[in-house]
């Protein structure tokens, strides 16, 4: 069972800089994501540029919550196995017209929070007059909307189970408040 939490604009993203909340029951995982929507390009497709002030602030909540998840450690059991512990994500998705009637997925690149910081400052996403823009032919790799869901599936990322434990009395709490 997936539980998924919508928290744009709400306390929830304002404490985790985050707009989705998954939660795996199963394996106690949470994964949390914030998206970001790129521009149309004529040469590139679509493209995100940045410094952007906003996403730099919700790296610097993304990071104080991985600071906080950092003194919990993991149990060593096989529910607490994962391939990587980091638990947050950014999605690079093209800028698309709302369609109520749609139960599709928005297409976009997923990038873990570690990755997406030497992105950042990698010179191959240096643009044609000095400016940083992501675009998928310079980002070189990343989740597509298949690998990521898989990866929240089978909890083969996010938190382990001690984390999980203390965000889900948490995000109750902020809920009900």
């Amino acid at each position: 069972r997936l539980t998924v939490v919508l928290a744009n604009r709400l306390p929830l993203e304002e404490q985790t800089g985050t707009d989705l909340i998954y939660y795996n029951e199963a394996f106690k995982s949470f994964v949390l994501v914030q998206y970001k929507a790129m521009e149309t390009d004529d040469k590139e497709g679509a493209i995100f540029r940045f410094p952007e002030k906003k996403l730099t602030e919700e790296i610097a909540r993304m990071e104080t919550f991985l600071s906080e998840l950092g003194k919990l450690k993991e149990g060593g059991t096989v529910v607490d196995f994962r391939l990587n512990h980091e638990p947050f994500f950014l999605k690079f998705c093209p800028r698309i017209q709302f369609d109520p009637d749609s139960s599709g997925v928005t297409k976009g690149m997923y990038v873990p929070l570690s990755y997406w910081k030497r992105l950042s400052d990698d010179d191959g996403l240096i643009g044609p007059r000095g400016g940083r823009r992501l675009a998928y032919t310079n980002v070189r790799r990343y989740f597509d909307n298949s690998s990521f869901a898989s990866m929240v599936k089978g909890a083969w990322v996010g938190t382990v189970v001690n984390q999980s434990a203390v965000i889900e009395r948490w995000m109750r709490k902020v809920i009900e408040t």
